[in-house]
């Protein structure tokens, strides 16, 4: 099985938990080989990270940065994220020729059960594997596909490679990029359901594969009030997938405002992160202060305080109706010019 994550240094000590996540229930798989696309990591957590996969008698290959900006052409407006999220795009720059499979995961993820029966999954000629982002139409018309389509997000993916390299499918991403002129909603999110999505290239997983804090924050009738999506999976089908998860991806969400390795975090899986994290160099390390700006703090508290119908009604306003609105006015702007 070949797996790969992306991280910075100030993230190391994340990707490191990650890691030994994945390690601790993949026994049953034969050979597991790590890459790590190295976004300036330092020498001394490297090495920390090395003995990790070391102990379980594994492979890691660290892969140089890639210059985004260069490969694409054009000038990337990130916003509140990093450029780097755009390297799970271009990972055929960097891994060998001959790779025919990869499990790309975010560093913010753990995994909980063996992903031996995702890697031997039957891709059925799709080109990516995901788990849906639960996103409502609006968000399909800002990157121009059918209002139907599932949206997938690409925290975890698994990536015919091969299929990547015969239908020269970076330069499908590169021309999406210029043609949004490298402003997309959702980032690197928005480049691959862009271009996959019309040509029906993705196969949908399981939400167990990529279970979101807002998952935990909301459940599912908060989603449904708060995001409108083009829902992929029934009540049955979330309930079951959220309550033993496979994967959880500890993404941000305005109940919560922090995230595990953050001081008094309550994520329900705070404890399984903090136990793999305890298998790591970082162990000892002092757990993150909270740097939320004050106004973020505030919307977290407001949230939390007022009724819930109350709360879902302003997050779907701006979540679901003026940010993805803004998107197409200045998606629509950007084309004239």
């Amino acid at each position: 099985m070949n797996v790969i994550w992306s991280t910075s240094d100030e993230y190391s000590e994340i990707a490191a938990t990650s890691i030994v996540s994945l390690l601790e229930n993949c026994g049953d798989i034969d050979e597991i080989n790590i890459y790590v696309i190295d976004m300036g990591i330092s020498k001394q957590h490297k090495c920390w990270i090395e003995e990790i996969v070391r102990t379980y008698n594994r492979n890691i290959f660290w892969l140089q940065k890639l210059d985004i900006e260069k490969l694409a052409g054009t000038h990337i407006n990130v916003g509140r994220w990093h450029i780097s999220t755009f390297s799970r795009l271009f990972i055929l720059h960097v891994l060998p020729e001959n790779m025919k499979k990869i499990i790309y995961i975010d560093c913010d993820m753990i995994i909980r059960h063996s992903l031996k029966s995702l890697w031997e999954m039957d891709m059925k000629g799709t080109w990516v594997m995901g788990v849906d982002d639960c996103r409502g139409y609006k968000y399909r018309e800002n990157i121009g596909i059918p209002k139907d389509s599932i949206y997938t997000n690409n925290g975890l993916m698994v990536i015919d490679l091969d299929a990547w390299r015969k239908n020269n499918v970076e330069e499908l991403f590169i021309d999406f990029i210029r043609k949004f002129k490298g402003d997309i909603t959702y980032m690197d999110q928005g480049v691959l359901n862009g271009v996959f999505q019309p040509i029906h290239k993705v196969k949908l997983l399981p939400i167990s594969y990529n279970a979101q804090t807002a998952c935990y924050d909301l459940g599912y009738d908060g989603l449904l009030a708060c995001r409108r999506p083009v829902w992929a999976y029934t009540r049955e089908e979330f309930n079951r997938g959220i309550k033993d998860p496979v994967i959880v991806h500890f993404t941000t969400c305005f109940m919560s405002g922090t995230r595990p390795w953050f001081k008094n975090d309550k994520h329900p899986y705070r404890k399984e992160f903090l136990r793999y994290r305890d298998m790591t160099r970082w162990k000892d390390s002092p757990l993150w202060e909270d740097n939320t700006k004050p106004l973020k703090k505030l919307m977290t508290l407001i949230c939390n305080v007022l009724p819930r119908s109350i709360t879902y009604t302003i997050i779907h306003l701006f979540h679901s109706w003026i940010y993805p609105v803004v998107r197409n006015i200045k998606n629509k702007s950007r084309a004239k010019t």
